[in-house]
């Protein structure tokens, strides 16, 4: 192992992504991140919110393979008294606890801050959620579409006002957005923790999140008492769109923010634009000139010329190029995963930064089954083999199912 957060050690309650991507951030750095489920209830994630096994194993939804890397798996019932004892135990042995349930619910588990403080004095416990833990509309759950249109987004995305967009459940903006930031926020309060030997609660909102990233567009309304809507793939007052070339979902972005390069793209795409005072409507011309010169040539083709003429503009690249994209090759930042039970491997996201020392060289682990490492934490945690078989026979805690069981 190598890692920069090496030594840290977090018990992870967290499901879907707004909690799992930022322990996941935690545990590629180093951290050992032991992700806490039940045989009965598990992440919902780890079947794409289907609930129905279908003959899938528990980790056939790709999405929760990422969220959940580097991490290891104890499965146990939270509502037996056995099993909130090795989860105290877990928790006495931990820096950070991190959940993102309905509010209420760690409370009801004797889980909440209170209970955490008991266990362990200087603990940090990290609730990410949909509306923050206080409030009128703390006992609200929400996914991302909610949060989307409650946080404001939905107000700028789209192509018209009449078509809100949501991020999409590819995109999910608002958990995106949470588990990325959530990463640097854990490690202030576990260096303040650390600091002073006191507790923190880190209450996280991402409803709240998503409206601090629309700080620009709020701004604007404060001081001019207008509503910015949604601009599609042009900004309105910037020249600057996205024009689709020929094949199938080909385009390419381009920005052209001065007069020099206005007329230099006109000259390409022999746009009109004599005798036009208004830049709106030259803008709005010389984009209508580009959509129609790029309309029968590639995207590579079109790009390679706007570029050698100096032009800002850049192919929009679908996921598959981005497989293959060079830059990020030679950056190392694709990580070549192992699928489960000898299924070959996969090519998985990389970091979210990287540093010169320190950080991480793979991904050490893929994502863990059900209760796939809870032997090992057990021992860790004190128990001798005669006690770890006990509460596994009285289904306190559980082992995975065998491959045959689980296909």
């Amino acid at each position: 192992m190598s890692g920069m957060l090496d030594g840290l050690k977090v018990a992870d309650l967290s499901i879907v992504t707004a909690g799992a991507g930022a322990t996941q951030v935690l545990g590629d750095f180093g951290a050992d991140v032991v992700k806490i489920e039940s045989e009965d209830r598990p992440d919902m994630y780890r079947l794409g919110f289907t609930g129905d096994q279908g003959g899938s194993t528990d980790l056939d939804f790709p999405p929760f393979r990422v969220a959940n890397r580097n991490k290891r798996g104890l499965s146990v019932n939270l509502k037996a008294p056995e099993g909130h004892e090795v989860v105290r135990r877990l928790i006495a042995d931990s820096d950070v606890v991190v959940e993102n349930f309905r509010r209420g619910v760690v409370e009801r588990l004797g889980l909440g801050f209170k209970d955490l403080i008991d266990i362990r004095s200087n603990i940090v416990l990290v609730s990410i959620s949909s509306q923050g833990a206080t409030g009128p509309d703390r006992g609200y759950t929400s996914f991302g579409t909610t949060l989307d249109a409650l946080g404001g987004m939905m107000s700028v995305t789209g192509y018209d006002e009449s078509t809100p967009t949501w991020s999409s459940g590819r995109v999910n903006y608002p958990d995106q957005t949470a588990n990325t930031i959530s990463p640097a926020v854990i490690l202030a309060a576990v260096m303040a923790s650390r600091a002073d030997g006191r507790p923190r609660w880190v209450d996280l909102s991402q409803r709240e999140v998503v409206t601090s990233l629309l700080g620009e567009w709020i701004l604007e309304t404060s001081l001019t008492g207008a509503a910015p809507g949604p601009s599609g793939n042009a900004e309105p007052g910037r020249a600057e769109w996205v024009s689709r070339c020929s094949g199938e979902d080909r385009w390419f972005a381009i920005s052209v923010p001065s007069a020099a390069t206005r007329e230099r793209l006109a000259t390409i795409v022999a746009a009109d634009l004599s005798g036009d005072p208004d830049g709106d409507v030259e803008v709005a011309a010389l984009r209508s000139a580009t959509d129609r010169w790029a309309a029968d040539r590639t995207r590579e083709a079109a790009v390679a010329v706007l570029q050698a003429a100096g032009l800002d503009a850049v192919p929009i690249n679908s996921g598959e190029e981005l497989l293959n994209d060079p830059y990020l090759r030679e950056r190392g930042w694709w990580q070549t995963v192992d699928l489960p039970d000898g299924g070959g491997t996969e090519q998985q996201r990389g970091w979210v930064v990287q540093f010169d020392k320190g950080g991480p060289d793979r991904v050490r682990k893929r994502a863990p089954h059900v209760g796939e490492d809870t032997d090992e934490v057990l021992a860790e945690l004190g128990y001798v083999q005669t006690e770890i078989e006990s509460p596994y026979a009285r289904g306190v805690v559980s082992r995975p199912r065998s491959a045959a069981s689980r296909g």
